[in-house]
């Protein structure tokens, strides 16, 4: 028979309590071990993240683009007439004068258009002066039959003078004395008839001239038109600059009214910058932009054209420089731009994190205290600039926020900065 020992017992109670206890503590270690996996907090180096703090201040909204330089004075040279290339005297970047001849056409048919004109021409004057010859001699004509009865009227009148006086002596018939008054009166009357003719002679070759003269004019005009087009034929720059495009070649035909040459000033340059659609509704004429050249420095310019075209996605914007360029500066050298559109006084603002837009809520990760964490926080956004977005409400100055792209802890409230 198997007697029961007390102290046996209870040592054995106590001994199951302990294991139990262990157990517990395990299976309680064990859970918090595999809950810390399932949800541990994310960790990220201090030099793998982009901060930005907030501040309190003046904010320049500006919106930013590329761009290149381009002539301000561009001249396309075209050709006043048709006709193949003889010559080429220069390429395309030499330094023009406005008489340089560029190239030497040809056109046969037009050069002998243009001796058939100087002959008409002279063909025309010699009418003209063989018109003047015979009028002036048809009026001397005129004029010296003007005098000869003049003459033979004034002897008339003084026949009947003296045949008056004859009379009252008694010494001349009444019938001579008569015929003497008719004589002078039908001179007197042809005379009168001869001064008219005379007169209206005088009046009438200016006239008559000037019929004449009109086939000479016109003759003239079609010589200087001629002359023009023949003058032409020598293409010249017609201004101080450098040809920027020249793509004719020797033998090659040219019509009338074709480019032939760009010729530009080299020194008179604007800038043009590709804006996005987006950014460019509110740029206006006037703004005031910094164009940097990237070799020579940054220039003050101003807004003076905004293209009312839209090319995927992008509005052209010319800029005049109110600052002279520096030394070195080329036509379509690549620069960019900022365009300043409004300047706020007094907001709250912080650089621009990567994913956020203007005028939209989102959230940012915001340091902590001790740095040592990075706590989800939702913010109002306001107004933007290239790299400035304004704070509404959700953050204060002096904070500390996530710059760089957070989208792989969207789903932690916090992320841990080692």
């Amino acid at each position: 028979m198997d007697i029961e020992r007390p102290e046996r017992y209870a040592k054995k109670q106590r001994q199951r309590r302990i294991l139990y206890s262990v157990a517990g503590v395990i299976v309680v270690a064990l859970f918090v071990y595999v809950f810390t996996l399932a949800s541990p907090l994310p960790r990220v180096e201090r030099n793998e993240i982009w901060l930005g703090e907030v501040k309190r201040g003046d904010m320049l909204r500006n919106v930013r683009g590329l761009g290149r330089l381009i002539p301000a004075d561009m001249r396309w040279i075209t050709s006043q007439t048709s006709g193949r290339v003889e010559e080429k005297f220069v390429k395309s970047g030499a330094l023009v004068q406005p008489d340089t001849i560029i190239l030497q056409l040809s056109n046969p048919q037009l050069e002998q258009q243009y001796q058939n004109a100087k002959l008409e021409l002279e063909a025309a004057e010699a009418e003209l002066i063989s018109t003047r010859v015979r009028l002036q001699s048809d009026l001397l004509s005129m004029k010296s039959n003007y005098t000869r009865l003049k003459e033979q009227t004034e002897m008339a009148e003084l026949e009947e003078e003296i045949n008056d006086q004859l009379f009252e002596d008694g010494l001349v018939s009444e019938l001579n004395r008569k015929r003497s008054k008719l004589s002078a009166q039908h001179l007197r009357s042809r005379l009168a008839m001869e001064t008219e003719r005379l007169n209206f002679q005088e009046q009438a070759i200016e006239p008559q001239l000037a019929t004449q003269k009109t086939y000479v004019d016109r003759a003239q005009a079609r010589l200087d038109l001629l002359q023009t087009q023949v003058d032409a034929l020598k293409v010249r720059a017609g201004s101080n600059g450098v040809v920027q495009q020249l793509d004719l070649e020797q033998g090659m035909q040219v019509a009338e009214g074709q480019q032939i040459a760009l010729v530009s000033d080299p020194q008179n340059l604007d800038a043009m910058l590709e804006i996005q659609e987006s950014q460019a509704r509110e740029v206006r004429i006037g703004q005031r932009a910094e164009i940097d050249t990237r070799t020579s420095g940054i220039v003050q310019a101003s807004v003076t054209r905004i293209d009312p075209n839209v090319e995927r996605g992008i509005v052209r914007v010319d800029l005049e420089f109110t600052d002279s360029l520096p030394e070195g500066c080329r036509a379509d050298q690549t620069v960019q731009g900022n365009i300043e559109l409004q300047r706020l006084d007094d907001v709250i603002y912080v650089d621009r994190p990567s994913t956020v837009k203007e005028n939209t809520k989102a959230s940012v990760f915001v340091m902590s205290a001790d740095e040592k964490q990075a706590l989800r926080t939702p913010v109002e956004f306001g107004r933007s600039s290239v790299t400035l977005v304004e704070i509404v409400s959700g953050l204060r100055p002096g904070q500390q926020i996530i710059l760089s792209d957070s989208s792989r802890w969207q789903s932690s409230e916090a992320i841990e900065i080692r």
